[in-house]
C-alpha cells in the first residue's frame, strides 16, 4: 500500500498550479515571509506556555519577542511585494504574450473547424446531388421502358425472384446460411 498526504491540489483559475506548488512558489519569491511567521507563531507558543506556567518574566519576554518577529514579518512583506512590485512588468508581459498566443491558438481552431464543417457541407451536397442523379435516371430509364419495378440490382433481383418462389410461408426467405443451405429447407 502506497501512503499519500492529502495534498490539495486544485489548480488555481489564473495559473493552473495546485496550492502546494503555489505555496513553494512563493516561498521561493519571499522566503523571509514564512520564516518570520513561523518565528511569530513559535513565540506566540512559548508565550502562551508561560503564561500557563505562571512564569510573568518569561512570557513578557515572549510577548516582546513575538511582537518584534511580527513587525519583522511585515516589513519582508512590504519589502517583498517592493522588490517584485519591479519585476511586475516583465509578468504582466510574459502574461500578455501567453494570452496572445492562446487567443491565436483558439482562433485558428475556430478556423480550421468552420474550413471543415464547410468542407463536410460541400461533401454531404455533392453525395446528395449524386445520389439524386443516380436514383433519378434508374428510375427515369425504368419508367421509359413502361417497367415500374425497379432493377437497380439485376443480380439481387434474380435472387429475390428464386428465393421468393422458394418461401413457403416463412418470414427468413431471404436468409442463406453460410454452408449454403437455405432457411426454408
Amino acid at each position: 500500500m502506497s501512503t499519500s498526504r492529502a495534498v490539495p491540489t486544485t489548480p488555481s483559475l489564473h495559473t493552473g498550479e495546485s496550492y502546494q506548488e503555489k505555496a513553494w512558489r512563493k516561498f521561493k519569491e519571499q522566503p523571509l515571509v514564512p520564516i518570520g511567521t513561523l518565528v511569530t507563531c513559535g513565540a506566540l507558543i512559548m508565550a502562551t506556555v508561560k503564561m500557563r506556567r505562571g512564569d510573568s518574566q518569561s512570557l513578557n519576554n515572549w510577548l516582546r519577542v513575538r511582537v518584534i518577529a511580527q513587525g519583522a514579518t511585515i516589513a519582508a512583506v512590504c519589502a517583498g511585494t517592493y522588490a517584485l512590485g519591479s519585476t511586475v512588468g516583465e509578468e504582466t508581459k510574459q502574461t500578455k504574450q501567453l494570452d496572445e498566443i492562446q487567443a491565436h491558438r483558439e482562433a485558428r481552431a475556430g478556423r480550421d473547424r468552420k474550413e471543415f464543417e464547410d468542407r463536410l457541407k460541400a461533401a454531404e451536397r455533392q453525395w446528395n446531388e449524386t445520389e439524386g442523379i443516380l436514383s433519378g435516371r434508374d428510375s427515369n430509364t425504368n419508367i421509359a421502358k413502361g417497367d415500374s419495378t425497379s432493377k437497380t440490382l439485376p443480380s439481387v433481383q434474380g435472387q429475390v425472384s428464386q428465393s421468393a418462389s422458394s418461401r413457403s410461408g416463412t418470414s427468413w426467405w431471404w436468409f442463406k446460411w453460410p454452408w449454403g443451405g437455405s432457411s426454408s429447407s
